[in-house]
């Protein structure tokens, strides 16, 4: 009789030893597939986030800060927030509000942080932030560390940014080894260029040139494709992205956009008939002048002649032709003047004539008085006749 129930009993006990089993596998499981769930939650979600504007690039040091941000939503009520803290306090903040955005859209932003005194004084570390927002809505969010010491390209050397009216150029190149007895050549690097120009607070224009690689010198001109407002003040912007080492620094070039041409000097041409001067453009300042020139002999008077130019841009020229019969025989010094509509003087050239024999000047032929007398006595004579004719 004690055989059958010890073997329920051990029926019992295996039960219940492959419900704990499976019990024990299922809380595993769970435990496993929670956590799962929460990172694919929280992926959804930051996907999510991100589908709305995406912090393409984000840059700062002691001058200025630059973002660009993608938008992947249309949105009504977008703001840019720029802040800039040191370890004890917020120095300054920012906003930019851009209103309404369209999907795919890309703003870029510039900010001059302006606090230059105060940098170094109390810290040698800060932080840049950007937030992006719609409303009051966080869309993203980026900061960035850095030092009020402005970054070295170890492998580079910027030998020269300048910007005018015309252009932008810059120059660079590889750096020395420290041991100039060394035979090794520098090492190539590889940048990123990213050039600006600003008008304000507007970028007016951009360019980005990938992958440049550096073996001994290098040297851009970017020419402005399109017109600057004269007297105005402009900001060029050079970001440059060195690969090895990971380092980016900015570099700037202020100017005021004024008329600028240049007088060809090999087009000059100068006889006892006239002159030829041809003027050619360096400015995306429209010229529109004049070309004077002016006739100064040993004794005498001086002689004065002016030919209106055409309007001019950059590359663009003209050749002006001035004519000046009845000048005097003998030696003279030959100024040549461009200025513009207000007389400024913006390029001259200076040269030597002398006239062998003057050009006689061509003076128009005078009606001659008897002639025209004659003239009219044959009408008023022809006009009696006829006259007699209709009265027989």
């Amino acid at each position: 009789m004690s055989l059958p129930e010890r073997k329920i009993s051990f029926r019992h006990r295996g039960f219940i030893f492959h419900f704990f089993f499976i019990l024990l596998f299922l809380i595993v499981f769970c435990a496993d597939l929670i956590p799962a769930f929460a990172a694919v939650d929280g992926t959804a979600f930051e996907k999510e986030r991100q589908r709305d504007a995406v912090i393409m690039d984000f840059f700062s040091d002691n001058e200025l800060a630059d973002t660009t941000v993608r938008f992947e939503q249309p949105l009504e009520n977008v703001s840019l927030v720029f802040t800039l803290n040191s370890e004890k306090k917020l120095l300054k903040s920012e906003t930019f509000f851009l209103g309404s955005v369209k999907k795919g859209q890309e703003v870029t932003r510039v900010l001059f942080w302006g606090i230059e005194d105060d940098f170094g004084k109390d810290t040698d570390s800060y932080t840049a932030q950007v937030y992006v927002k719609n409303g009051n809505e966080s869309l993203a969010f980026r900061k960035l560390p850095f030092s009020d010491r402005n970054p070295i390209l170890s492998k580079l050397k910027l030998v020269d940014f300048s910007a005018d009216s015309e252009k932008a150029s810059v120059l660079m190149s590889l750096t020395s080894p420290a041991n100039l007895r060394s035979i090794q050549a520098p090492e190539p690097g590889v940048i990123d260029l990213d050039l600006k120009l600003l008008s304000g607070t507007e970028i007016v224009y951009s360019e980005k040139h990938k992958n440049i690689p550096i073996t001994s010198t290098y040297y851009n001109a970017s020419y402005w494709s399109f017109l600057l407002e004269k007297d105005k003040n402009y900001i060029a912007l050079l970001k440059v992205h060195s690969h090895s080492p990971d380092v980016t620094a900015v570099y700037r070039s202020d100017f005021r956009a004024e008329e600028k041409v240049e007088i060809v000097d090999r087009d000059i041409d100068v006889d006892e008939y006239g002159a030829s001067v041809t003027v050619v453009g360096r400015s995306q300042v429209p010229f529109d002048g004049f070309v004077r020139v002016v006739l100064t002999p040993e004794s005498g008077k001086v002689q004065v002649f002016e030919e209106t130019a055409d309007i001019l841009i950059s590359g663009k020229e003209d050749t002006v032709g001035i004519i000046w019969q009845g000048v005097p025989k003998g030696d003279y010094n030959v100024k040549i003047y461009v200025l513009n509509s207000e007389g400024e003087i913006l390029d001259s050239h200076e040269t030597v004539l002398r006239v062998f024999e003057p050009v006689a000047e061509a003076t128009p032929v005078e009606e001659s008085p008897t002639i025209c007398f004659l003239t009219f006595l044959g009408i008023f004579l022809c006009a009696g006749i006829l006259s007699g004719r209709k009265r027989k």
